[in-house]
């Protein structure tokens, strides 16, 4: 069994494309685990940091130069970046449910795994965890608020209900993870990284069916305005990052700024689709969120072997 979590882990790029595709295909089982969705979240969270020595990260990010830096790129990533996109996006018009979608989307921190991407990719790996960590534990701090005062009326529940319930679910992983690195240490969970990979792939396929429960019924309900959703998907991932990446690039090494573009593209909205009552719409948005996410390996890798240079074979 541990040969056979190893054999998915080397493969997890793979693996994930594969999952998000079989998700689609299966209905029964994505309302089955819906419920679900909240613990899920909590054990994603708790499976990315159990590998992490979060001692270490607090004390190298609780030096002043080093806390200011995280600070302003988490200000730039939660706050100005769904501020600036939520007014563009007014003004201009767009559907009030779309609006809502990716004002969530940009006030949450990067996935989770975005360290484990930038190690797939060639990027600078060490910036991403120190960021994605950071931005995490911030997030029942800074991502309702910004929320509601983006959205008023149109949030369904209150900033302090909200930030509650993202809170639990995010203190409950960090939990669970320094338990599992107690109980487990750190040097087995060293030795068997790959069997930790495997493990993580298949919770964060698990994770990824829930996300489409009536996935179909609402696209054939509207086709056109499930089109619709599907490109805004594709412009806030794969284009958030390319953008960001670009913009980055002429004023960092490229290695950082391709690290800043994947955080800025792929980030943890399922946590509020499961800390917000059920929402149709939002459903259908996140579903097709986690397909340009999940495929995020293998076409920035395409595009980074397209430029020369050496991605890992993760």
């Amino acid at each position: 069994m541990l040969a056979g979590l190893s054999w998915v882990g080397a493969r997890a790029r793979w693996v994930l494309a594969l999952g998000v595709l079989l998700a689609t295909l299966l209905p029964a089982l994505s309302a089955f685990l819906r419920p679900a969705l909240p613990g899920l979240v909590v054990l994603v969270f708790c499976l990315a940091m159990s590998r992490l020595d979060l001692g270490m990260l607090a004390r190298r990010a609780c030096r002043p130069r080093r806390l200011a830096l995280l600070g302003f790129w988490t200000v730039a990533l939660m706050v100005l970046t769904p501020a600036a996109l939520w007014a563009v996006l007014t003004a201009v018009g767009m559907p009030a449910p779309h609006v809502a979608a990716l004002t969530y989307t940009f006030a949450a921190p990067p996935i989770t795994s975005s360290s484990a991407l930038c190690l797939m990719l060639a990027l600078d790996a060490g910036f991403a965890l120190e960021l994605t960590v950071f931005a995490s534990l911030l997030t029942p701090f800074i991502g309702p608020v910004v929320i509601k005062v983006l959205l008023g009326d149109a949030v369904p529940i209150d900033a302090l209900d909200l930030a509650l319930r993202v809170a639990a679910m995010i203190a409950g992983g960090t939990i669970l993870a320094l338990l599992v690195r107690k109980l487990a240490g750190a040097a087995a969970i060293e030795r068997h990284a790959g069997t930790f990979d495997g493990i993580a792939t298949v919770v964060l396929v698990l994770f990824v069916i829930p996300l489409f429960d009536g996935f179909w019924s609402l696209a054939r309900a509207d086709p056109a305005f499930a089109l619709a959703t599907f490109g805004l998907v594709l412009a806030a991932n794969w284009g958030a990052q390319t953008l960001t990446a670009t913009g980055i690039g002429r004023a960092a090494e490229p290695a950082l700024a391709g690290a800043a573009g994947l955080m800025w593209g792929n980030r943890n909205v399922a946590t509020y689709l499961a800390a917000l009552p059920p929402d149709p719409l939002f459903t259908l948005y996140v579903g097709f969120y986690q397909i340009p996410m999940l495929f995020t390996p293998l076409v920035m890798g395409w595009l980074l072997r397209g430029r020369g240079r050496t991605v890992s074979n993760g």
